[in-house]
């Protein structure tokens, strides 16, 4: 007995209720691997990581396949040192770089070939540009001054004997680390400094004198200068402060062999502070007879002849001393007057 054949149609509907009736079968299938990757990379012009210091501005790319541009990458600005070129399908690359100034003229060019892993960061390392060109002069400026010190009080004064002076130490700082030091001998004034990189400087000056032929340092001061190209940046005179530290008082006192202010007549004397060196006093002042003692501030450490005169009712009064007036001391200073001959 032949059995009747059921249509294709039907077999399929009966498979499928079939296996509704036994329960659903899910299939847990994996997803497919990324097929793209990415290309990181370092630059560095001639062995100079610094976009700034190469001079260049902006960087062109271009990726090839085969021969084949597959990406161009125009005017990218140079800066973080290196770039990262995402979402290439996996094969290998070659990329060339070049590097252009401000004014759009090629500096450098370069590149490198990679194979690209799908779903992997491919690091190339450092990528060295070759120079095609003599490098551009760098923009620079020029930097001039006079040094002034404060020295006692008031207004700063140049005279570089007055305020104790042998020399002054000079030291700039440039913006990318450059270093230019300088000694000059103090009659020269000032200075004048060519050739600098622009950006801001920082610079350090320093004064010094002498005491018992060991250096002493006096005064100094610190600021900043913005240095632009192709100008000369004049900064008149520069004011140094004192190191107070290093500086020294004068303490006079006077008394009258066996007499008084009174007695002899005196009410007011001169007080003359002389420096060895010096051919005038650098500290002149009237004192009242009476008081007996004057305190007198500020003085560069050295040789000093101190004296005291004054005019009575039968005589005139005088007395003087010379002393080493040492750093960071009060020097105590007897004088005992006695009439002039």
């Amino acid at each position: 007995m032949n059995t009747p054949r059921l249509p294709l149609a039907a077999l399929l509907l009966a498979a499928v209720a079939g296996t509704a009736a036994s329960g659903c079968v899910v299939v847990d299938r994996e997803p497919p691997p990324n097929p793209y990757g990415d290309i990181a990379f370092t630059w560095s012009f001639d062995g100079e990581p610094s976009c700034d210091v190469a001079r260049v501005d902006e960087v062109d790319l271009i990726v090839l396949q085969n021969g084949v541009v597959v990406d161009i990458i125009e005017r990218e600005p140079c800066v973080g040192g290196g770039l990262i070129l995402t979402d290439y399908l996996e094969g290998r690359y070659e990329v060339e770089i070049d590097g252009f100034n401000r004014n759009g003229e090629i500096l450098y060019t370069g590149g490198f070939s990679v194979r690209v892993q799908g779903g992997e960061e491919v690091d190339v390392g450092i990528v060295v540009l070759e120079n095609l060109v003599d490098p551009l002069p760098p923009e620079s400026g020029d930097l001039a001054f006079f040094w002034a010190f404060n020295y006692p009080a008031g207004e700063p004064i140049i005279d570089c004997d007055i305020a104790g002076v042998r020399e002054v130490d000079i030291l700039l700082e440039g913006p990318f680390g450059e270093e230019v030091q300088e000694t000059f001998d103090c009659d020269e004034d000032g200075a004048i400094f060519t050739g600098l990189g622009t950006g801001r400087w920082t610079m350090h000056l320093d004064a010094f004198g002498t005491y018992h032929n060991a250096d002493l340092h006096l005064y100094g001061r610190s600021l900043d200068v913005d240095i632009r190209a192709n100008r000369e940046e004049d900064l008149g005179d520069v004011d140094l402060d004192r190191d107070d530290d290093n500086f020294a008082d004068i303490e006079a006192s006077w008394a009258f062999n066996g007499s008084t202010c009174a007695a002899e007549g005196v009410s007011e004397l001169r007080l003359e502070i002389q420096r060895a060196g010096l051919s005038q006093p650098e500290d002149v002042t009237n004192v009242i007879c009476n008081d007996g003692v004057e305190l007198r501030q500020t003085f560069v450490p050295g040789t000093y002849t101190i004296r005291l005169n004054g005019v009575g009712d039968d005589a005139d009064w005088t007395s003087a001393i010379t002393i080493d007036l040492g750093p960071d001391t009060v020097a105590a200073v007897p004088l005992q007057l006695a009439p002039v001959n």
